[in-house]
């Protein structure tokens, strides 16, 4: 077992940012066969890194801004279980929303962390 518990700078309001993890939870209605979506927002503690950025990719259509952040915590990621019936968490950070598509687990390194590379959601 590695011996660096980075669990204490992960939290360290020093270091650290406050965000929102969007966790929603998909069922199917018996009666319609609808999916019902049921989002439950929770206050978290993140330390972001730039991935690759935004960057703006223009097509003949419209300039598109897109880009990749990573979100460092203590909080365990998802990126979408369709056996558990859950959708990809979104992290709503520094007033945007991202949506997590890879998670690397660190549980090992003190109290533990994920890592999770993150894409931007809303295109603007």
């Amino acid at each position: 077992m590695p011996l660096l518990d980075v669990s204490d700078i992960l939290s360290d309001p020093d270091f650290a940012d406050s965000a929102v993890l969007i966790r929603t939870t998909v069922t199917v209605d018996p009666v319609t066969g609808r999916t019902v979506n049921a989002p439950v927002e929770t206050a978290i503690s993140v330390v972001q890194t730039s991935d690759k950025g935004q960057n703006l990719r223009r097509n003949p259509e419209a300039a598109i801004s897109e880009g990749t952040v990573t979100f460092h915590s203590t909080v365990t990621f998802v990126e979408g279980n369709a056996d558990a019936g859950l959708d990809a968490d979104i992290v709503r950070w520094n007033g945007r929303d991202w949506t997590v598509v890879t998670v690397d687990d660190y549980s090992r390194y003190g109290a533990g962390f994920t890592v999770a590379t993150c894409r931007l959601l809303d295109l603007r």
